[in-house]
């Protein structure tokens, strides 16, 4: 039998520390893509969410467990998504969020609180 590191209980306790605001984002119902494909398609709307991003579910649940184990920092490289979503999550936890990123980044990736 295939063993995962995916189970029920994980994932309940990580919807426990997550953001309901990244749980509930709105979902749409895509037609046109549904009879094409023969069934129904659901589109998860990300970018209504803070970070605009599905990124910050992880990082919610990375910060929440550094915060558990008395960390007060983290450091992580990314120019987009993720450095964005970790510097919201590790802010709401007090966490000191350090982001590397290339300066050929897009200057809105490096304008983005």
């Amino acid at each position: 039998m295939l063993k995962t590191r995916l189970d029920l209980d994980r994932i309940h306790a990580a919807r426990r520390v997550i953001d309901p605001i990244f749980l509930h984002t709105p979902m749409y119902q895509c037609d046109a893509l549904g009879r094409r494909l023969g069934c129904t398609v659901s589109i998860k709307l990300e970018t209504a969410n803070p970070v605009r991003s599905f990124k910050a579910r992880g990082t919610e649940l990375v910060a929440s467990l550094l915060t558990e184990q008395g960390r007060t920092a983290v450091v992580c490289a990314s120019a987009g998504n993720l450095g964005q979503a970790l510097s919201w999550s590790g802010r709401r936890r007090g966490l000191d969020v350090t982001v590397v990123a290339s300066r050929r980044a897009p200057v809105a990736k490096h304008d983005r609180p």
